[in-house]
């Protein structure tokens, strides 16, 4: 996750947390259908299609770390096209008015949109994409990267479970998603993964980096397990060497340390998930 140690700002924050989730005075969040979520976050979806696609082609969506968007979403989705596969590049930031300051400064801190508030925009993109010309509604893959790996893991266990998502006034599904790849995903304290089952419809992969100082690779090792354990189709990696970020070029932070050679290599570890789904 680009930007401030996140476990360092839970473990600061996480009475707060607790004693406003508990407060009768906190305001409810505004709720609305799936399909109303899904208009509201359209202008901050960026469709990129591969120019030589001769008809609808699977595709991916990607979600952000906790720092907002950043070069290396284009850099994944220019991958995609290549291969001959779409994307969709999904900002979260934007419609809710929250610039570079307040994703480091809150975001990044938990203070403001955790995974469980932001599952609602995965449901919405898989909606919205499968409304969208050029795209196979039925072969879609979720990619996620630290509090971007959060949130989808977070909407598969409302999806498990059939509790509502905040800001969802009716239980949406996640047809057509066939997995989700999960870069670095942040899985500690306050995950709602840590302790609710997970949809055994969707397969998850995930790469753990092995010097990460910001998301707990232990913690998420423990919630793929439990995943596994359930029958979910579960299969990780730890890269050793590698930070958090380490396919984020140009990352100012000391902790995340960008890896070329690496990051090529996550590239063609998602264009081989999106190769399954077009096998015949």
């Amino acid at each position: 996750m680009t930007g401030a140690l996140l476990r360092t700002g839970l473990s600061l924050v996480a009475a707060a947390i607790v004693l406003a989730s508990a407060s009768p005075a906190r305001a409810a969040a505004e709720r609305r259908y799936v399909d109303a979520h899904a208009v509201w976050l359209a202008p901050h979806a960026a469709v990129r299609l591969p120019e030589t696609a001769s008809g609808p082609v699977p595709t991916a969506l990607l979600f952000h770390g906790c720092g907002g968007l950043r070069s290396m979403q284009e850099d994944y989705a220019a991958a995609l096209n290549a291969a001959g596969y779409g994307a969709i590049i999904i900002d979260s930031m934007a419609p809710r008015g929250i610039g570079r300051a307040g994703a480091m400064t809150q975001v990044c801190t938990a203070l403001r949109l955790r995974g469980q508030a932001r599952a609602a925009d995965v449901f919405a993109a898989v909606d919205l994409a499968r409304r969208t010309t050029g795209i196979d509604p039925d072969r879609l893959v979720l990619v996620g990267w630290s509090h971007g790996g959060w949130a989808i893991l977070d909407a598969l266990t409302f999806a498990a479970d059939g509790d509502l998502p905040p800001g969802l006034s009716a239980m949406p599904g996640l047809e057509g998603v066939q997995a989700a790849v999960l870069m670095y995903p942040y899985c500690s304290f306050p995950a709602r993964a840590r302790r609710h089952s997970i949809d055994a419809g969707v397969a998850i992969d995930a790469v753990l980096a092995g010097r990460d100082l910001v998301a707990s690779t232990a913690d998420c090792r423990h919630v793929l397990e439990r995943a596994s354990d359930a029958g979910v189709t579960v299969s990780w990696e730890v890269w050793p060497g590698l930070t958090h970020a380490f396919d984020e070029p140009g990352n100012p932070d000391p902790r995340m340390q960008y890896d070329a050679e690496a990051a090529r290599a996550a590239h063609q570890r998602l264009i081989g998930r999106l190769d399954e789904l077009a096998a015949p």
